[in-house]
Parts: structure tokens; C-alpha cells; sequence
């Protein structure tokens, strides 16, 4: 899919919210197999170099094995790891580059990444809002868009949502869900849930950037809920008509014009937008065809991880454990 969109000419941008390295937070060197987590982990690095992924934003599970493990990773990516709140404990510095610029002929793209706060050593989590907030005010006259790439809380999300700082598209990890969620209101919001199941192809198009950027998968959803009430007020009959059959019932004609506004007016946004967004949700199955070099990639990483079952050493520390198969 991503092939084919750059072998159309389009401009594309490949990016990630977050805990995309390991499936939990903590791993514990006794329970947990960390050899394999460590070779799954330089699994999905190296695909993402083959993908030219542009900026990821690390959660609470890509620290799972430390601080120090993640920049490992990272010194082996050629994407940008960003995050604008999670700072050294110690000296008080951030962690990684707090935003990144691309220019797309002219057009500047920014992403600033973000998460809500986690428990985790060494490191200090400053509350988001205010950290995108700064770095917003520090780069909005370089960007002509600007993407938060957030992994948080759905709290956070809510305060980020109402903030009113002027980003024009936020991408989440962290919830379960899997919805585009607008409300009508604010900048758009997607998110793929937290399974690693479902990738969000969006859909971008701009003709003139002082525009608003026009939802149209909230407009349809609205048109589409609206037209299935007007559908059944008609109580089975397709050539019924709503205002001799609810002439004397004006709160119901009232809720019946109401929903009539609703299909004219998104039907009118959709028809004269001049930017709109879009989004398509992709299964990570067995419908999605798979590069032979992609597949390279992970065939020979798999076959790294020891088969068999997992066996305690003599004094019962698990393979994964640093000093697994030691006399001490």
C-alpha cells in the first residue's frame, strides 16, 4: 500500500503514536522472554527503515527495557524518534528532538510528539498540553500544517482537544478504540486502537491552506444517521410523506426538518470544501499484501529467537535474564 501510493507520485507520510515495540509496559527478566523481545524489537526498526517511516513518538511500552535500550533502537532507525514532555531525570534535558519539519515542495509539515504520563526510571514526564502548547507557539510560522502524534490518555486527549492551540490534526495511540472521533467540533482526531491490528490510511487534500479542513467521514457518518431517521419515520413506506403523515405532530416534523438540515448542510461542506480529510481502516491480516523484502526482514529475525521451550537455568533465571546460565 505505501509502495503503490509512492509509485503514484503522492505525497505520503508514514508516522506512529507510540508503544510500537513491545506489548506491555514492563518486562520482567525472570518471566518474560527478552531475547525474543529484543529481536522482535530490531524486527519492526528495520522494516520501518525499509518503509521510510518519517517520526514516531515513543509510549510507556517502547520503554519496557529502558531508557537505554530505546536509544539503542533508535541510533539503528532512520526515522526521527520525538517528544516534546519526556525528559532525563537527572539533567533535566529532553529525551529526544521535541518536533520535526519536512518540506513537500514547498509545503512544511510539522510533527510534535507527545505522551501522558508513565512510571518508568530515570524519566521525568512533563504534562503535555502545555509542552505541545509551547512548542506549537515555537514553530507554527515555520509550518503550513502541524500533526501532533500524541500516545495518551483519553483525559489528556479531552484537555488537548479544548485546548485551542492551532494544530491542525491530532494521530493517538494509547485507546482501544479504533474511530475517527470529531464531534463536530475541533481538529480532527484518529486513532488505530492499542492492538497493532489496524493501520489509518489518511487522506489529506489541500487547495487553499486558510481554509478549514473539512471532516468528510464525520459528514457522511451524520448524513447517513440522519437519512436512516427520516427512513423510518416513514414506518415502512419508501413513498411516504413525512409532512402529511406528522402534520399534527409539530415536535416530531420539528426533529424531521431537523435531521433535513443536517443531510443539506453536510452535503453542502463535502460538495464546496476545498481541504478535506479522509480515512480508510486497514486490517493487518492476511488482506494486506506483503514485500518480499519486508517478509526477508522478518523471516530472518524470527529464526534468531530459540525454538523450543524456554528453559530456567540451574538457578532458575529465565533466558532472558542477564545473567542467565552464570555460577552465581
Amino acid at each position: 500500500m505505501i509502495d503503490e501510493e509512492r509509485l503514484n507520485d503522492n505525497p505520503l507520510i508514514v508516522v506512529d503514536s507510540g508503544d510500537l515495540f513491545f506489548h506491555k509496559s514492563d518486562l520482567d527478566f525472570e518471566k518474560d522472554n527478552i531475547e525474543a523481545a529484543k529481536i522482535k524489537s530490531e524486527i519492526i526498526v528495520n522494516c520501518n527503515n525499509k518503509m521510510n517511516y518519517n517520526a514516531f513518538t515513543p509510549g510507556s511500552r517502547d520503554f519496557a527495557l529502558g531508557l537505554k535500550y530505546l536509544k539503542k533502537l533508535e541510533s539503528q532507525s532512520n526515522f526521527s524518534y520525538i517528544s516534546c514532555n519526556l525528559y532525563d531525570g537527572g539533567n533535566r534535558k529532553r529525551l529526544f528532538d521535541p518536533y520535526k519539519i519536512e518540506n513537500y515542495d514547498g509545503f512544511k509539515v510539522a510533527y510534535i510528539g507527545a505522551a501522558s504520563s508513565f512510571q518508568k526510571d530515570s524519566i521525568l514526564i512533563r504534562e503535555p498540553v502545555s509542552e505541545i502548547k509551547e512548542v506549537y507557539n515555537t514553530i507554527s510560522s515555520e509550518a503550513d500544517f502541524v500533526i501532533v502524534l500524541f500516545n495518551g490518555t483519553k483525559p489528556d486527549m479531552d484537555r488537548l482537544r479544548k485546548s485551542g492551540i492551532g494544530f491542525d490534526l491530532i494521530l493517538r495511540s494509547g485507546g482501544s478504540s479504533r474511530a475517527s472521533e470529531n464531534g463536530g467540533n475541533g481538529v480532527p482526531l484518529y486513532e488505530a486502537g492499542n492492538k497493532g491490528k489496524y493501520l489509518n490510511k489518511i487522506n489529506i487534500v489541500l487547495s487553499d491552506i486558510r481554509a478549514d479542513l473539512i471532516d468528510i467521514d464525520l459528514l457522511q457518518k451524520k448524513i447517513k444517521q440522519s437519512e436512516k431517521h427520516l427512513k423510518n419515520k416513514k414506518l415502512g413506506d419508501p413513498n411516504g410523506n413525512l409532512d402529511e403523515m406528522y402534520k399534527d405532530k409539530p415536535k416530531i416534523l420539528d426533529t424531521i426538518n431537523n435531521h433535513r438540515d443536517i443531510v443539506r448542510a453536510s452535503n453542502s461542506k463535502i460538495n464546496n470544501a476545498k481541504n478535506t480529510i479522509s480515512t480508510k481502516k486497514v486490517a493487518l491480516d492476511t488482506k494486506v499484501d506483503s514485500k518480499a523484502d519486508i517478509l526477508f526482514i522478518v523471516d530472518e529475525g524470527m529464526a534468531k529467537i530459540p525454538k523450543g521451550p524456554e528453559m530456567n537455568d540451574h538457578r532458575g533465571r529465565a533466558p532472558g535474564h542477564p545473567h542467565h546460565g552464570h555460577n552465581h
